[in-house]
């Protein structure tokens, strides 16, 4: 998504661009598959930064500026999500009054800590909006105590100042999956950005699956004039004379290019296509200082009947075996079955997601790529099944009968993300959205050699459907006032 929301922002700015992209379909992680008459969502849970009825939030704005809203329907959620643990049951609604409610209803004596995170968390919001914004009104002192006096701090040390119970503190923090860190290790900046993002603006669907916003991009590319190559890689970035100057594709054709955006991560881009000898020792030191995000399990399911059969009433319900995310966090490292992971049912939000009579479940935790490529194929393959077989049966707490209604099953693990994306370690966040690389001082957009620039998790803001399609946008507006210091 970064690639392509880089492209679309440099076209419609009257730019020659040339997407390349490996794939037979355009998008990376936001994409679909085929099995048997099911047509599965490869990643997108909910989309934060919109609001498609009153058209607002940062990320609406920039879409409809691109031209991508007039292709694309929004569906609206009703809820943030659902969380379960093996004593409590809670949803959290839209809305900050809303979800402040539920909360202090469910953990009364958290009342007033409740509130004080939350007014934590929109101060924090709305002081990066304004700075992004280049508000004049941003004061320097309402900008550090509201955000940079963070900069070090992660989720959980400051959410643990304002409210005491770990009960209270886990439903608050239950979208940690999304952002790939357990509360001690994630930036306070990044977690905080996000759900006031979601709680403000509340959760969104795609009509169509993800794949429409891939497809809605490329048409805004070739609208604008730029030419999008699909089944079409790049081998290897041109370096001469100390800048970038082109690429040469997977089929072996040289395109000349004084300026390359690149959505493949930095790690791949400095050893393969550039080469470590031509980058700078010190960015080879900043990329080994970070560290990798991890992966995905993901359970696809094709059911044979509605989910209303199935006693389903929530899109998104979180299943925890506990209240310790820390633990939970451990087990990604590991083949055991995991603490925690989503149940996601797609025709809840959108009955026409799959063929009539049918509905589609999705079952996903987060996972490290290192114990998998230990594997044999024939250990691979059982520990795969193995794990799929437990997270079903962990489903069926909330969804009873599940498993005698699934007429087609898909199982992807780090593996398969790496096979299809090219991801390093087949991340899905880019590096780890800790402290050191909150979504301030990450990875910048500009790379190591002249004339290239990142877009995509990897690099600030960071990890996420919002984040990278706004770095897209940001690498494009530092390539373009390159271009105009370099007087071009």
């Amino acid at each position: 998504l970064g690639g392509l929301s880089a492209a679309a922002f440099l076209a419609k700015k009257g730019l020659s661009v040339l997407l390349a992209e490996r794939h037979h379909a355009p998008g990376g992680y936001a994409s679909t598959f085929v099995r048997g008459r099911f047509e599965f969502e490869v990643s997108l849970h909910e989309l934060s930064g919109m609001d498609p009825e009153a058209k607002k939030g940062g990320l609406y704005h920039y879409l409809e500026w691109l031209g991508v809203t007039r292709k694309v329907k929004f569906i609206k959620l009703k809820t943030l999500y659902k969380s379960v643990f093996p004593d409590l049951e809670i949803t959290l609604p839209v809305g900050r009054e809303e979800v402040e409610q539920v909360l202090s209803e469910h953990f009364p004596h958290e009342s007033e800590g409740i509130h004080r995170i939350f007014d934590r968390i929109f101060l924090t919001y709305k002081a990066l909006a304004m700075l992004q914004k280049g508000a004049p009104e941003l004061t320097q002192e309402f900008l550090r105590s509201n955000l940079l006096d963070y900069m070090d701090k992660t989720w959980g040390e400051v959410l643990k100042n304002d409210v005491k119970d770990p009960k209270a503190r886990a439903v608050i923090s239950q979208l940690w999956g999304y952002f790939g860190l357990p509360p001690s290790r994630i930036s306070y900046i990044f977690h905080a950005i996000g759900l006031a993002s979601y709680v403000k603006l509340g959760p969104t669907q795609v009509k169509g699956k993800s794949q429409a916003l891939s497809n809605a991009f490329v048409d805004v590319i070739e609208e604008a004039g730029g030419e999008v190559r699909l089944g079409c890689g790049v081998s290897k970035i041109l370096v001469e004379e100390g800048r970038v100057s082109g690429v040469v594709t997977d089929q072996g054709e040289e395109v000349r290019a004084k300026y390359v955006v690149s959505n493949v991560n930095p790690i791949t881009v400095c050893k393969e296509l550039i080469g470590t000898d031509k980058v700078p020792e010190s960015y080879l030191e900043r990329l080994n200082s970070s560290e990798l995000a991890p992966s995905t399990i993901n359970v696809y399911m094709g059911l044979d009947c509605p989910y209303t059969e199935l006693g389903v009433d929530e899109f998104e319900t979180f299943l925890n075996e506990d209240y310790n995310y820390d633990r939970q966090f451990e087990k990604a490292w590991t083949l055991e079955p995991p603490g925690s992971m989503s149940v996601t049912t797609y025709n809840l939000a959108d009955p026409d997601f799959s063929p009539p009579g049918t509905s589609v479940v999705v079952l996903t935790t987060l996972s490290y790529a290192d114990p998998w490529l230990r594997l044999n194929p024939r250990e691979y393959y059982e520990a795969k099944t193995g794990i799929a077989e437990k997270m079903i049966e962990q489903a069926e707490k909330v969804v009873p009968g599940l498993r005698e209604h699934i007429e087609v099953v898909e199982v992807a693990t780090p593996i398969t993300n790496i096979r299809y994306t090219g991801n390093y370690g087949g991340s899905i966040y880019g590096f780890n959205q800790t402290p050191k690389d909150n979504m301030l001082i990450r990875l910048p957009h500009e790379g190591p050699i002249k004339g290239l620039y990142f877009a995509g998790a990897w690099t600030q803001p960071g990890g996420g459907y919002e984040p990278c399609i706004l770095s897209g946008s940001m690498a494009a507006q530092k390539l373009l006032s390159s271009m105009e210091k370099e007087g071009k």
